[in-house]
């Protein structure tokens, strides 16, 4: 088949967009070799100023199907949503989540709103647009992070307050930084555990990883920004670790509680749900609707553990979007899975 390869096209230094080139280079290597011819575009700010423009630009290609990396820009990440809609316009089959899932992993409080919905545990929160707020009103400790932000964007270590006395001045500061919003929400001790998904629903499991932060006390007790792209951070070292010995009924909750949330957002693809476990209770934290597909990202090391090496991985997505392409009823109808289901 003929595979385009699309991300966006930007001068920066931001790691997190810099590696996304890099993955670009992995997954056309991996693509050529099991047979499939590879393009690439990269897509800037002016092409989606027009699409006609830009449709013309995907065309020239005669893509059998497109393997979207796009992610929006360093400095506007809802670039993703609208790229997504476009792309359902054209009637080619692309890899990756659509514009539903990707508006509502974007924007934490909609993903919260969904998740509260689907009667899938999330921490309890608020969301401020303005630095005038009731500080009782607020968890404390409190996890800040911004509505509108993916890739650990704002997330430091002034997101965890810990007394009340600090509440008010660091709301009031991420607000400034993030005017569009921030979510202000319990933080939750304890192990984190990262389910990766792939595939239509119900989904297949790539496989369940797990941080235990008591392992690395010189780090922060969450993954920030540093912990993600700064070789340099105390929590860049933290690896995500295959638990072994986790009771079977745990992996059995964990899996559920990870693909109802999937659902719930409409996740199809490829994706990855992080949780929290407090008090044998499991709550999901985040959705991402794009992980990271480095060969050596998380994801792919789970597919690896489970027996699905690299090249077939990203066959799979491929495969993926094309069965979802040709799926004759109504797209809706991927996401409604009985309640008699064992997600349930």
């Amino acid at each position: 088949m003929r595979i385009l390869i699309v991300t966006a096209k930007e001068d920066t230094e931001r790691p997190d967009v810099l590696d996304t080139l890099t993955v670009r280079d992995m997954v056309a290597k991996a693509l050529a070799s099991v047979g499939h011819k590879t393009y690439v575009l990269g897509v800037t700010k002016k092409d989606l100023r027009s699409f006609d423009v830009l449709e013309n630009k995907i065309k020239r290609f005669w893509p059998d199907c497109i393997f979207n990396l796009f992610e929006g820009f360093s400095d506007d990440s809802k670039k993703e949503v609208l790229f997504a809609t476009f792309l359902e316009s054209l009637n080619i089959p692309f890899t990756g989540n659509g514009s539903a899932a990707l508006q509502a992993s974007l924007d934490k409080l909609m993903a919260k709103k969904l998740l509260t919905k689907k009667n899938v545990p999330a921490p309890k929160g608020l969301c401020l647009e303005s630095t005038s707020f009731d500080l009782e009103g607020l968890p404390c400790p409190a996890f800040i992070k911004p509505r509108f932000e993916d890739g650990s964007v704002g997330i430091d270590d002034s997101s965890l307050v810990t007394s009340k006395s600090q509440l008010k001045e660091a709301v009031a500061r991420k607000i400034l930084t993030f005017p569009a919003g921030i979510i202000v929400e319990e933080f939750l001790e304890g192990r984190e555990f990262n389910v990766g998904l792939i595939g239509l629903p119900p989904y297949e499991v790539a496989g369940i990883s797990m941080i235990d932060y008591e392992d690395y006390p010189e780090a922060l007790p969450f993954l920030d920004y540093g912990a993600k792209w700064d070789t340099k951070s105390p929590g860049y070292r933290i690896a995500p670790e295959n638990p072994k010995f986790l009771p079977r009924e745990m992996k059995d909750s964990l899996i559920r509680m990870a693909k109802r949330a999937g659902i719930a957002l409409s996740c199809k693809g490829y994706f990855r749900v992080d949780m929290r476990e407090r008090d044998g209770e499991i709550y999901v934290i985040d959705v991402n609707p794009n992980p990271d597909l480095n060969v050596e990202s998380g994801l792919a090391n789970q597919c690896r553990r489970s027996g699905l090496p690299y090249e077939a991985l990203i066959s799979y997505i491929i495969d993926t979007a094309i069965k979802e392409s040709q799926y004759e009823s109504d797209n809706e109808s991927l996401y409604e899975v009985s309640r008699h289901s064992a997600i349930y």
